[in-house]
């Protein structure tokens, strides 16, 4: 038996259960801790220890997942010992469901990011692509242009230009 930290510490990560730890097994993320479930000698001590109530044993049903991602994280982030800095906003995070797709890992994106979409050279992005984008779950739609818009048309930085501006390896202008 081992205890695992679970979704209740994101984004809390309070840290009181780190003072207690006898073998010092916390590991901790940006938003998050993990417990080394190798060095957690199960003692239990932190336990009660955790404002958030985040952290269980490994016998309860339903926690093979974040075993996982405290045995990952536990190999990828540095050892922690001492109460660091608490977030401030953790009080308005602590209880509320759904942190676990706020946890954040380190690790690259399993995707390209919504707004910036990638398609092959000269063909067509998907339509979902051409009606808007994505912003937090939400799709904003593409803004229709305005009576008299001018068109912006980018073309690859080859030379110097006087006109427009170079942006991400392309030069605007319109």
């Amino acid at each position: 038996m081992t205890y695992v930290v679970t979704e209740n510490c994101v984004n809390c990560k309070y840290q009181d259960c780190v003072t207690v730890c006898p073998v010092d097994c916390f590991y901790e993320g940006e938003n998050f801790l993990v417990i080394h479930p190798e060095e957690c000698i199960d003692c239990g001590v932190c336990e009660p220890e955790c404002p958030a109530d985040a952290i269980k044993a490994d016998t309860e049903p339903g926690l093979d997942d974040w075993l996982a991602i405290n045995a990952r994280y536990a190999m990828l982030w540095p050892n922690i010992t001492e109460i660091g800095t608490v977030p401030a906003d953790a009080d308005a995070w602590n209880g509320k469901p759904g942190k676990a797709a706020l946890l954040i890992t380190g690790d690259a994106p399993s995707r390209n990011h919504p707004q910036k979409p990638t398609y092959p050279a000269g063909g067509e992005p998907a339509p979902e692509v051409q009606e808007g984008f994505e912003v937090e779950g939400a799709r904003i739609a593409f803004p229709e242009p305005g009576a008299g818009a001018v068109p912006v048309v980018l073309t690859r930085i080859d030379g110097t230009g006087d006109d427009g501006f170079e942006m991400d390896g392309l030069r605007v202008k319109s």
